[in-house]
């Protein structure tokens, strides 16, 4: 018997369970029974680019037979290196708002979030290329040239879609060679995957989905190349610590996509042509 096959199975009967039961709530709370469609609710609307959108797996989104959020145990954290964005139900970002979506579950979801639904996804012939892998005891930093290794609290790591790895000693290197490939890249393929460490638990997460906080205290910190942006898999985590001082505001949390040359020359502009 297919495991694997039978999970899914099971799960899309959940999912249909959970449809057929909103819409006789719906029914309860004034619906007249003549085939209208329920009303969406706050919980479950999406963007419209979603609302039928494929997830990884190849499956499309069925609006009207989704699980709700608390039903699944949604949480917006990661759990035990599992996350929404390796989810097979997973609809990747399609609008720039760092989130997307579920093809089972309702509503928006964070790319590093979790839920009880979570099943892998599995590429076809590139697997490990979507996944970061250990670091090489002789990898040198693709920017600044320390050995990676030597920072497990602090590397950070990219793959292109060629499968060339690139090694960073810490997060700030990481955004500059991002912000200015042509300088550092060994490749013309573009950055498919990217993944930082958490500045609170250290793991890494994804660097595209991320929220930095631009320090600009050399001496708040004691990390390597004594100044970084701080990443954080939770925006919230990011606020609480901008908050601890007086130097940064919210106005200093980021998103990947803010990252260019400009920002780089505060992190390491003494690397840059």
């Amino acid at each position: 018997m297919d495991l694997r096959n039978a999970t899914v199975n099971r799960r899309r009967l959940l999912t249909l369970l959970g449809a057929s039961s909103a819409t006789a709530v719906a029914g309860c709370l004034g619906g007249d029974g003549d085939g209208e469609e329920p009303t969406t609710t706050a919980s479950d609307a999406v963007p419209d680019q979603y609302r039928t959108a494929t997830g990884l797996n190849g499956e499309q989104r069925d609006p009207d037979a989704l699980s709700a959020k608390s039903d699944v145990n949604y949480q917006s954290e990661p759990k035990a290196g599992q996350t929404c964005s390796r989810c097979a139900f997973y609809v990747p970002d399609k609008n720039g708002d760092g989130v997307g979506a579920c093809t089972i579950v309702e509503g928006t979801v964070e790319p590093n979030g979790y839920c009880v639904s979570y099943l892998p996804h599995e590429a076809d012939d590139d697997s490990d290329a979507r996944s970061p892998v250990d670091v090489p005891e002789d990898a040198e930093c693709a920017v600044c040239g320390m050995t990676v290794a030597n920072f497990p609290e602090w590397n950070a790591q990219a793959v292109h879609e060629d499968d060339t790895r690139a090694f960073f000693c810490t997060a700030g290197c990481a955004v500059t060679y991002d912000a200015v490939t042509e300088q550092f890249a060994d490749t013309d393929a573009d950055v498919e995957g990217l993944w930082v460490r958490d500045f609170d638990s250290r793991e890494l997460v994804h660097g595209t989905s991320a929220h930095y906080a631009l320090e600009t205290d050399s001496d708040r910190v004691d990390d390597p190349m004594k100044l970084n942006p701080a990443p954080f898999a939770a925006r919230e985590d990011a606020v609480a610590y901008v908050e601890e001082v007086e130097h940064l505001s919210e106005e200093d949390i980021v998103e990947w996509s803010a990252f260019d040359r400009d920002v780089a020359e505060q992190y390491r502009g003494q690397l840059l042509e």
